[in-house]
């Protein structure tokens, strides 16, 4: 099992009720897995996907993009647009060793939706996070949600390289002042048919409470630098699909 402290979310999908909007909330809530092999920097790439919901016909567009600053760093962005509303989150991030530094998490969302913003700030001097809630203690090693993610596929990528593979990825997430947890399963490879062609994608499994009727499957596609191909969610009678469309990676 691997596992990494203190990872932190100021946003998570209890705080979207309206079941307009779930399909946005679900292409933003998983950027991009994109990687081959371990680098020294991480390869940007640019992803765009189409997400739709079980009994309701709006289709959103999804956009993953990462993107390296002027500074070095980099800027990981997710976001989703339909006729109703339009979400966007950024990470801003440092990279060295195989670990993530982020320096600033922002989401937006506006449109038909009722408009929210909130960020998190982090402050390594004073070893604080700054956020809607106010101010919180900053542990080392701590992420946001977009960052967590991004590190979730170095993760994958060192248990391929390992000789010792775990099956299970663990994590803390940090929802304002509240500490969440995150598993995942490894559970095979699958080959799906997409728009950019067949993909060999290696199966991921969220691993819920006990008694949660919830599903959360990921595919990624192992043969194209782990890159998100397939989101599926089922649960309290409602459905979702998030499936990728094209993509480009830098060499």
């Amino acid at each position: 099992m691997i596992r990494h402290l203190h990872i932190v979310t100021s946003l998570g999908l209890r705080s979207v009720t309206n079941l307009k909007f779930p399909i946005l909330i679900l292409i933003v809530l998983w950027p991009t897995l994109s990687l081959a092999e371990i680098t020294a920097n991480p390869r940007l790439f640019h992803a765009e996907y189409v997400a739709k919901s079980e009994g309701f016909p709006v289709k959103a567009k999804g956009v993953r993009e990462l993107q390296r600053l002027e500074n070095g760093d980099y800027r990981l962005t997710s976001s989703a647009t339909s006729m109703l509303a339009r979400v966007t989150e950024t990470s801003e991030f440092s990279f060295a060793d195989d670990q993530l530094t982020p320096s600033r998490y922002d989401y937006t969302r506006g449109g038909l939706a009722k408009s929210k913003q909130t960020f998190i700030a982090f402050d390594y001097g004073s070893m604080t996070l700054l956020h809607e809630d106010g101010t919180s203690e900053l542990i080392a090693g701590t992420l946001d949600k977009l960052s967590y993610q991004y590190q979730l596929k170095l993760d994958l990528a060192n248990l391929e390289l390992s000789e010792h593979p775990s099956s299970t990825l663990e994590y803390t997430v940090a929802d304002g002042d509240k500490l969440k947890h995150y598993r995942f399963r490894i559970a095979g490879e699958e080959v799906l048919t997409t728009p950019a062609g067949d993909m060999l994608t290696v199966k991921l499994e969220r691993i819920r409470e006990h008694g949660s009727n919830r599903q959360t499957t990921f595919w990624l596609a192992k043969e194209h630098d782990y890159l998100l191909t397939k989101l599926k969610q089922q649960g309290n009678g409602k459905g979702f699909e998030l499936n990728l469309e094209s993509f480009t990676l830098s060499e």
